[in-house]
């Protein structure tokens, strides 16, 4: 390891990739996003709650969560999307509920991030319910990461796996 490329005063302490968030920046970071998920979320006032420009705060962003904070916003709008998929509600109220902006736009983000569309995917998630009793999914209680986990169906996982790798 390149002590370079680490950056920790604690010996043993996780340590973060030089340039990263500090773990505060992150949680604060986080934290605003999922708190201002259904409006508009400006990555600029986000950055500026960390101290950061917003080119820096971007970059640290992805280096420490892989993903730009467009594209990780994105995510967890789509995991409450499946959250909110398990319930009885409205495929257009889940939408805006979740922060975007028409019915369109939803089925179009959904479909290219989890390769099906949020009625298919409901329909699988119902099927997969009725089939095995109660198949309920697990919840992640970390207030960063309140998305739902193992939520897609195995079936449709299997079904997805297969379209990827034939």
């Amino acid at each position: 390891m390149n002590p370079q490329s680490m950056n920790s005063d604690i010996p043993g302490a996780l340590a973060r990739p030089l340039g990263a968030l500090a773990g505060w920046q992150e949680r604060r970071a986080k934290e605003l996003m999922i708190r201002d998920m259904g409006s508009c979320v400006r990555i600029s006032e986000v950055a500026e709650h960390c101290n950061l420009s917003r080119s820096h705060f971007s970059r640290a962003f992805k280096k420490i969560t892989g993903h730009s904070p467009q594209g990780w916003l994105m995510r967890m709008k789509i995991g409450k999307a499946k959250s909110l998929l398990t319930t009885a509600m409205a495929i257009t109220q889940v939408a805006y509920e979740c922060g975007f902006s028409d019915h369109s736009h939803f089925t179009r983000t959904f479909n290219r991030l989890e390769g099906v569309t949020p009625k298919a995917w409901r329909c699988a998630f119902q099927h997969a319910i009725t089939s095995n009793g109660s198949l309920m999914p697990e919840i992640d209680q970390d207030i960063s990461n309140r998305i739902i986990l193992n939520h897609a169906p195995h079936s449709l996982r299997k079904a997805q796996a297969q379209e990827l790798h034939p």
